[in-house]
This record gives structure tokens, C-alpha cells and sequence, in this order.
């Protein structure tokens, strides 16, 4: 017992005599600040000190009391030997800490130092690096604070080092690391979008091809095989589409385009679109929107019609049986914001309750088994889970496996003026299309491109000449006048932005302006920035589609020479009869086109009649019980449904409908319905005409 007592003590000696020096130090330092001090004072101050170095030594710090008066400066053994020295190694002076800063460390310090004491800064707090004894250099983080006399000048500070170098070696870690993760982004989003451009570039020639064919007098067994080609073209784009996407949102480069939509607009038109699916399998389709919901809304129709399709899509894909149904009510509200709550409800095959959480995971399927029997990547969800919480909601699923499943979601989006739109003139134009041949101009380095745009403008009754690099594009513009130019963006030589550029600075003495519009397969985020900034007058993407591409060229077709409609009278004088024109009841071009199969064509001529009726029924009965808000809502299914059979006069007079159901103008409205039947009648005759009566 003797013999460990003895060990113990002899243990401790070191430390005593280091704690003997350290008190001794101290005491120095107080006779120094108080040379006539009384013995008790100063015994006090020692004993004051003395708890503050203990309390001290249980940390990692180092302690410092600098005597501004004389210079000297008393610092702690921990002090030294967090850099390596013990404590008779250093002198006890301001210029040891002042040749021990990092050369490169040393002004800021003293300048922060000095700031400090002259009671620029309210604090002296400041990181810094220090040589150790070894030659190494350490981080230190040094606190302090000063003592002030009568006039407020500093007579003493004291403070703390802190070693905090692995912190800043974390710290530094970090950036690295953030800097890797950054360049590997880069690296990816270039990645993406030179795959998006060499993927989207043959694809062009295969879905814009397929389009041509099936547009051309086929057999039964050709039309087929084409559809099929058609349709995994199709599913390759919108793969691709989905990987884009979802690498957008990982980077957080995902943003939301807010403006204000008409929700009920883009509901009857998803459904609209989506109910062909649903009746090729024989379901019943249904949506409906409660009253209480805003008509108008702030926010991204686009991103909200891409969650519906994909919720939707899927709705129908896992259900052989029933129906589905979309729902969509208030889940709250405020004076400048509304969350909705949407519902798409099926009747399929269901969820397991184990796969209900991982399913809005990437590349996650409910069961393995349906990557082989429905298709599919399992990103559809993952970008619908993003998308939602971008539009600050949330999203969830109820299901039993064999009883179908509910998909919910919220969604915000800001508030219009009000439910209704504020009585107005309703706008009575017919929508723009080329009524004679336009002049355009396609510049485009590849073939198969070059054919596809010739090809489905020339079938259009468009002027087409052909350019393969941007100096023949030039050439062209300087020698003849073109309506619409299809600029693709990337080109050997004189590339489209350059030659965009060349062709603006000619126009500045011609005094004329032509169209540009970008064509090209980039699809990434900023790409139609890019191209607007550049001169460009619209974008459009590779692969083409017809209806697309028709679109895009003809806004800028000059009106026709046509007599202008007659201006409608003030409200509520019924608007004067629209002129009589020579434009058909449907385009059976674009119908076979937006179908892509016979046999569904067939079907939708069979049900027409049927589901016209249904909607003018529902209109009139609005109609006759004096109420805007339910003949807005038939209308506008009509409208969607009209979309389908590629009916634009048809589609015009129902829009127009929209507008005086809007303005709350009835009279007019009863004007517009009167010409709307007619000319559905018309539609009905014709389809039956194009298709036989037995269709």
C-alpha cells in the first residue's frame, strides 16, 4: 500500500512543480500591474487566477494575459505546449506570438487585433495558423477580451487559444469533396446533354419517318408493323425524356415556370388525351373537380399535367378491369395561396403494403415481375415525388394488392383575382393557320433531318429549300425573302447561333425581320434560353412532330386576305354571326395522326355523336338555368374532346364558347352554342362520310 502510495506521489511531483511555475508566473504578473498593492490584494488576485487556470487546464485551451502597458504577456504551459514547447522554451514577451503567425496570416491578425482595442469591432475573435515546434503549422482560433481604464483605453487583455486544426482539415475535406461533387455534376449534365442530342438525332429520322409512312395508303398489315415501330420510338423518347428529368431535379436544377392556368382546362384536356387509353382497354374513365376549387390558379401547368399523365398512365396500366377516376378538392386555403388535394383512383392490380414507401424511390417497380410484363424504368414516380415537393405538397399512396390503389397528392399554387374571370369582351379571333403557302427555309447538316422537315412541310402545302451549314444559310437570306427559318443550332462551320447572329446584323439595313426558329436535339434546361438570347424567334425540339412542328412555322404566317370577322358589339349585344369560310369540319391528315391507329380512329367516329350530344346537352341545360360556372366546365370538355378529331373550326367555336361562359355574357354564349351544334352536326356527317356508315 506504502509502495503505491509512494509511486503515486512520485507521479505527481512533475505536476507540481509545473503547477508551482504556473502560480509563480501569475503572481509576477500581479505585482507587476499592481506594484504598491496591499499583501491581501494580492493574494486574493493570485487565488482569483489560480481558479481560473484550473478551470482552464480541464480544457484543450491555452490561456494568455497580455499587459498592454508593459508588453508583457504571460502564457500558459498548455498554451506552449499545444504547439510543442514547454514552458521555458518561449519568453513570456508579445513578440513570440508575433513571430509565431503564418507570414501570410500575420497583418490580418494584428489588424484585427488593433481594430479590437480601438473599439472598432465589439469582439476579438480570430482564426489563424501557428508553427508548431515541428516545423508544421497549426490552426488556432484565439478569443480574448480587454479591460478599459476611466478613458476608455485598454490596459489589459486576456484570452484563450483553441487548437482547432482538425476542425479546418474537416473543413477543407469538404470543400474538396464539394468541389468533386460539383465537377462530377458538370461532367454529367454535359454528359446528358451531348447524349440527349446524339440519341434525339436519330431518333428524328425514325419517329418523323413513321409519322410520313403512316400518313401514306398502307395495308393492314404495314400500318401494323408501323404502329409498332411508332410506338417504341415513342417509349424510347419518353425514357429519355425521364432520365433528363430526373438528373435535372438530383443537380437541383429542376425550377417551376409560374403563370397563371386555367386548372379546369388542364384537367378535361388530360383526361380527354388519356381517356383513348382507357377506352382501348374498355375502362371507365371519370374526373371531376369540386366546386369550391378556383377555376384559375397560379403555379406550373406544365409540371402539374406531367404528374397527372405519369399518375394516370400508370392508373390504367396496372388496371384491366373497372375504371379510373381523378378527383381534385380543396385541402386549404389562404388570402394569396390554395393547396389542392388530387386523387386518381383505379381499380388495378394494387400495391403491396412492404413496396408503398419504396416505390417513389428511382428505378424502384412494385413487383420485379413488372419490368417484364408492363414496361417501364421506375423513375416515373421518383420525378413525381420531386416534382411535388417542389410545388410545396406532398405525395402518397393507399393500396390492397387485388383491390387497386389511390394515389394522393398536394400541390400550392397562388391565387388569381378570383374564382371567375372579371366580365370582359370576349375575344372572337380565329385561330392562325396558314391559310396559303409559306416560304421556309431549313437549315440542318443531316439528311435524314433535313428530309423528315422537308417532307412533313411539303405535305403541308409549304415552299421548302434546303440548306446544309450556316454560311448556305446566309447565302440564301442574302439572295431571297424566306416567311420562317428552321435554324439547327449545331453545325460544323458557321454554326446556327453565328448565323443567326449574321443574318440580325443584315437585317439592321434591309429593315426587315424574318422568323428564326431553333431546331435542335439539346433538351437540357437553358437550351431555348440560349437560343432566344441568341436572336431566335421560337425552339423547337428534335424528333419532330407534325402537329408541333406545324405549330411552331405557322404563327408566323401572314393572315390571309380574307374579309376581317365583323367586331363584336359591347356586352351584352350578342356578337354578330361569324363569317361563313371554306374550312372542312376535321383534318383527316391530323386525326389519323394524333390516333396512330385505324381501328381507334373507327372507334372514336362510332362514339362521337354520343359524346357531342352528351356535352351540348349538359351546356344547354347550364344554359337554360342562367349558370356560367357549369356551361364553362361542359364547354370545355367538349373542347378537349374536339382536340381528339382534329375538328378546328369545331374547336375554335368551342373555345369562343369558353370565353363568353368566362365573361359571364349568356346572351352570347346562346349565339355561340347555336353555331357550335351546327357545326358539330357538320363534323358528324363528315367523319361518317370519310369512315362509312358502318364505322
Amino acid at each position: 500500500m506504502s509502495e503505491t502510495n509512494e509511486h503515486a506521489a512520485g507521479d505527481s511531483v512533475p505536476e507540481l512543480k509545473q503547477r508551482i511555475r504556473e502560480l509563480a508566473g501569475m503572481l509576477h504578473a500581479c505585482r507587476l500591474r499592481m506594484p504598491n498593492a496591499p499583501a491581501e490584494a494580492v493574494r486574493e488576485m493570485a487565488e482569483s487566477e489560480e481558479r481560473f487556470a484550473l478551470a482552464v487546464r480541464g480544457t484543450n485551451d491555452g490561456i494568455w494575459d497580455w499587459d498592454i502597458r508593459s508588453g508583457k504577456v504571460f502564457f500558459s504551459p498548455p498554451w506552449k505546449s499545444m504547439i510543442g514547447y514547454e514552458d521555458d522554451e518561449l519568453e513570456n514577451v508579445f513578440a513570440t506570438f508575433e513571430t509565431l503567425l503564418h507570414p501570410e496570416d500575420h497583418d490580418r491578425v494584428l489588424d484585427t487585433l488593433n481594430d479590437y482595442l480601438a473599439g472598432s469591432i465589439p469582439r476579438y475573435s480570430v482564426e489563424f495558423r501557428f508553427r508548431h515546434k515541428d516545423g508544421s503549422w497549426r490552426w488556432i482560433l484565439a478569443r480574448g477580451r480587454a479591460l478599459r481604464d476611466e478613458n476608455d483605453k485598454p490596459y489589459r487583455m486576456a484570452g484563450s487559444h483553441t487548437d482547432v486544426t482538425e476542425r479546418k482539415q474537416a473543413e477543407e475535406e469538404l470543400r474538396q469533396a464539394r468541389r468533386a461533387a460539383e465537377s462530377a455534376n458538370s461532367a454529367k449534365s454535359a454528359f446528358l446533354a451531348n447524349m440527349s442530342h446524339e440519341i434525339r438525332t436519330p431518333m428524328n429520322g425514325v419517329i418523323g419517318m413513321s409519322e410520313l409512312l403512316l400518313g401514306t395508303d398502307l395495308n393492314e398489315t404495314q400500318r401494323e408493323y408501323l404502329e409498332m415501330l411508332k410506338l417504341s420510338a415513342d417509349s424510347l423518347l419518353e425514357l429519355l425524356n425521364d432520365i433528363l428529368d430526373f438528373s435535372k431535379i438530383e443537380a437541383g436544377r429542376m425550377e417551376l415556370d409560374a403563370h397563371e392556368f386555367d386548372l379546369s382546362e388542364v384537367v378535361t384536356e388530360i383526361s380527354q388525351a388519356m381517356g383513348i387509353r382507357a377506352f382501348q382497354k374498355r375502362l371507365v374513365f371519370k374526373h371531376h373537380i369540386t366546386p369550391e376549387v378556383p377555376v384559375r390558379l397560379i403555379g406550373d401547368d406544365g409540371r402539374l399535367r406531367q404528374i397527372l399523365v405519369n399518375l394516370i398512365g400508370n392508373a390504367i396500366k396496372f388496371t384491366h378491369k373497372g375504371g379510373v377516376t381523378i378527383e381534385v378538392s380543396m385541402e386549404s386555403e389562404t388570402a394569396d395561396k390554395v393547396t389542392l388535394h388530387f386523387k386518381i383512383n383505379d381499380t388495378g392490380i394494387g400495391i403491396a403494403a412492404d413496396m408503398r414507401e419504396s416505390i417513389f424511390e428511382a428505378f424502384t417497380q412494385a413487383e420485379h415481375s413488372t419490368a417484364r410484363r408492363y414496361g417501364g424504368t421506375g423513375l416515373g414516380l421518383a420525378i413525381c415525388h420531386d416534382l411535388v415537393a417542389l410545388m410545396q405538397g406532398r405525395i402518397w399512396v393507399e393500396s390492397q394488392p387485388g383491390e387497386g390503389s389511390t394515389f394522393h397528392f398536394t400541390a400550392a399554387f397562388g391565387r388569381t383575382s378570383g374564382i371567375s374571370i372579371k366580365p370582359r369582351s370576349p375575344r372572337i379571333q380565329p385561330v392562325v393557320i396558314a391559310q396559303s403557302s409559306m416560304k421556309v427555309l431549313i437549315v440542318e447538316d443531316g439528311h435524314v433531318s433535313q428530309l423528315v422537315g422537308a417532307r412533313m412541310l411539303e405535305k403541308r402545302g409549304h415552299v421548302v429549300t434546303l440548306a446544309s451549314n450556316g454560311k448556305e444559310a446566309i447565302d440564301r437570306c442574302d439572295k431571297e425573302a424566306f416567311d420562317a427559318i428552321l435554324m439547327d443550332v449545331h453545325m460544323p462551320g458557321i454554326n446556327g447561333y453565328e448565323a443567326t447572329a449574321r443574318i440580325r446584323q443584315a437585317e439592321k439595313a434591309s429593315g426587315r425581320h424574318v422568323p428564326i426558329i431553333a431546331m435542335t436535339a439539346n433538351a437540357m434546361k437553358g437550351d431555348r434560353e440560349r437560343c432566344l438570347a441568341a436572336g431566335m424567334d421560337d425552339y423547337i425540339a428534335k424528333p419532330l412532330r407534325s402537329a408541333e412542328l406545324f405549330q411552331v412555322v405557322e404563327q408566323f404566317a401572314l393572315p390571309s386576305a380574307a374579309p376581317e370577322p365583323a367586331q363584336p358589339p359591347p356586352a351584352p349585344t350578342p356578337p354578330s354571326p361569324r363569317p361563313q369560310t371554306e374550312t372542312p369540319p376535321f383534318d383527316l391528315a391530323e386525326f389519323r395522326e394524333s390516333t396512330g391507329d385505324e381501328k381507334l380512329m373507327r372507334k372514336l367516329v362510332a362514339i362521337f355523336s354520343e359524346d357531342a350530344q352528351k356535352y351540348l346537352r349538359k351546356a344547354e341545360k347550364a344554359l337554360t338555368a342562367g349558370k356560367a360556372r357549369p356551361l364553362y366546365e361542359a364547354a370545355h370538355s367538349l373542347k378537349g374532346m374536339l382536340g381528339v378529331y382534329a375538328a378546328r373550326k369545331a374547336l375554335t367555336l368551342s373555345s369562343e364558347l369558353c370565353e363568353y361562359a368566362h365573361a359571364g355574357d349568356l346572351k352570347g354564349a346562346q349565339i355561340m352554342l347555336d353555331q357550335l351544334k351546327k357545326e358539330c352536326a357538320l363534323l358528324g356527317d363528315a367523319l361518317l362520310a370519310a369512315f362509312g356508315p358502318g364505322t
